[in-house]
This record gives C-alpha cells, structure tokens and sequence, in this order.
C-alpha cells in the first residue's frame, strides 16, 4: 500500500490576514480589538447585553442601544469608559462616545 503524501502543516489564521491586509487595515483592526477587550472590561455584563459597539468613525466610538433606558445608564459611564480608552490606547484614539437606539 503506498503512503499517503504528507499533508502541508495548518497556517494560523492571523498569518493569512498579515498577507492581506495593508498595514493599515491591520492597524485599524487592532485598534477595535483593543477598543473591544477595554469596553468588555469596563460595561458590565449586564448592560452589554442591551448595547453593542457599532463604529469607530472620527475618534468616535459609536454605540447602539436596545432602548433610551440604557443610553441614560451608558451615559453615566461615558467618562469611565472614555477614561479606560485613554488610558490602554493612548490620548486621542477615542475623543468620544456617541449612542443611538437600535432595534436588535
């Protein structure tokens, strides 16, 4: 019975995004991982469930909200988040946070 060929050795999926994405594109996409490991850390859990991150546009970090009732409640926590942004992404990525309600 002949031996099967050897298969090639499994590339990690980070190494496949490097060949193609422009560095910036790695950049931005670094960038909303950052921003997306800070805000799982600051949100509770409870209020993540009612409100996603959307977009980052103009150091504006935009937010949908299920309902008005947890803006009011994200708006008590804009300083704290925008405090832990500064903070683990350096002054100027994240000037503010913008909310609007959406149906999800």
């Amino acid at each position: 019975m002949a031996k099967r060929p050897s298969l090639p050795r499994p590339v990690a999926v980070k190494d496949v995004l490097q060949d193609l994405l422009n560095p910036g594109d790695r950049e931005a996409l670094e960038l909303r991982q950052r921003i997306r490991r800070v805000w799982e850390g600051t949100v509770p859990a409870a209020m993540r469930e009612h409100a996603r991150l959307v977009d980052l546009k103009r150091q504006e970090l935009w937010v949908e909200v299920s309902d008005s009732i947890w803006g009011g409640e994200l708006q008590f926590l804009k300083p704290r988040i925008l405090a832990e942004l500064e903070r683990a992404l350096g002054p100027g990525k994240v000037r503010d946070l913008r909310l609007r309600v959406a149906e999800f």
